[in-house]
């Protein structure tokens, strides 16, 4: 049963009146953050009918970036459902911290994770007054698949069933698309679409071990499988990420923090480092400052040596902080990853990638914005190869059960 969390008294916070006739390809935004779901829906000719998110830093941001967005700062339990627009879409980038090691993985049903019961609510609410969205797509930390052996997962899905949808679940890397190690799970969900009862999931990169037993423990929940292609090869590297500051800026840690920084360093890091800063490479790296090695409690600096960025967090201290590593002319700097280069991560503020988006000002407000944001261009690549190929294709953008003669069964009634 889905875990209430309605208050007992809603209010209405500069939200647009619902109901009206459905437009094509609008979505509603949950969760909406600094607007990175919103950014990478835009060049697909998506428009937003409504957001919302509650953190007024995060709600600035988003402003700044779609002014004429109608939105809604009210936390979500206290959005009354009449007030909602007609959409094709609803999206939940919910939030994730019972999910993950850093909120002691409490599961869905805990304080914070456990809003997305919320969501689900509405979308119910929807349904009851004729406007059901098509789709859902919601994202999370690949933590939701294992918590509780698969109880949170197995929850979520069993409850967007009874709502009507079929889904697909998938695994995908923002490291494929920009250099940052940043795994999460989509469900991409459809009403109104049934497949016969032996559809088997596909053994592709996005489905691997954890997706597959999921599908396993839940065999008779409705899947619908898209037919996505390999994920693409990236074409971005650090080096156009990174931010060319000058070696005299006091960015750059002073002596005694190199100290600091040398003396840390994992035991088989250093050695290894100083033979590449020896061997007069010009390169950036990657670092983390973590709060505990083979359990006690002392902090480490860990070196990353494949180019990539370790996985964007909130500032909020331990593993969260990450640091650039720079060398040259034979010496190493290190200095924290500036908010412009986690907008880059995130595929934004690139020459190539939504070059325009305004990012907070502040070093900490930035950070902050985009430590807990999605990968646009991942978030687009699941979206052009799911529902947008649904949009298009119909039938043709699922996969077909193993039995050829089963049938598909299609209600696109709701898609104006």
């Amino acid at each position: 049963m889905v875990i209430t969390q309605r208050r007992s008294s809603a209010k209405q916070l500069n939200v647009l009146p619902g109901g009206g006739a459905l437009q094509s390809k609008s979505f509603i935004e949950f969760f909406a953050g600094i607007g990175l779901i919103h950014e990478a829906l835009s060049p697909l000719g998506w428009h937003c009918s409504l957001a919302n998110d509650n953190d007024p830093r995060k709600v600035a941001a988003y402003k700044a970036n779609y002014p004429d967005v109608p939105f809604s700062d009210a936390d979500i339990r206290d959005i009354p459902v009449s007030s909602l627009p007609h959409a094709l879409l609803a999206t939940a980038s919910f939030p994730c911290i019972d999910l993950s090691q850093a909120g002691g993985r409490r599961g869905i049903e805990a304080e914070h994770s456990g809003i997305v019961w919320s969501f689900l609510e509405h979308v119910s609410g929807l349904i009851a007054q004729g406007k059901a969205p098509q789709f859902l797509l919601l994202e999370n930390v690949v933590g939701l698949l294992t918590l509780h052996e698969g109880r949170s997962i197995d929850l979520l899905l069993t409850e967007i069933a009874k709502l009507g949808y079929s889904f697909d679940l998938i695994q995908v890397d923002a490291q494929h698309f920009t250099p940052q190690t940043r795994n999460r799970v989509f469900v991409v969900a459809v009403r109104d679409v049934s497949l016969a009862a032996d559809v088997e999931m596909p053994d592709t990169h996005i489905r691997r071990y954890k997706v597959r037993q999921v599908f396993e423990r839940n065999r008779d929940l409705p899947w619908a499988f898209f037919d996505f292609p390999s994920l693409p090869e990236r074409e971005i590297s650090l080096q156009d990420v990174v931010e060319e500051i000058p070696s005299g800026d006091r960015r750059w840690w002073d002596a005694e923090r190199m100290d600091y920084f040398w003396s840390h360093l994992e035991h088989d890091h250093k050695p290894r480092l100083m033979d590449l800063m020896n061997s007069g490479a010009d390169v950036y790296l990657t670092a983390t400052r973590r709060g505990r090695r083979r359990g006690l409690r002392e902090q480490i600096i860990n070196i990353r040596w494949d180019g990539l960025a370790a996985c964007l967090r909130t500032p909020k201290g331990g593993s969260s902080i990450q640091f650039i590593v720079r060398l040259r002319n034979g010496t190493a700097q290190v200095r924290k990853i500036t908010g412009h280069e986690s907008a880059r991560l995130q595929g934004v503020a690139l020459p190539n990638m939504s070059p325009n988006f305004v990012i907070p000002d502040g070093e900490q407000s930035a950070l902050y914005a985009f430590g807990d944001a999605v990968c646009v261009p991942a978030v687009r690549w699941v979206v052009e190869n799911s529902i947008e190929k649904f949009l298009a294709e119909g039938a043709a953008a699922l996969l077909r059960p193993a039995n050829s003669s089963a049938q598909l069964e299609l209600d696109f009634g709701a898609i104006a």
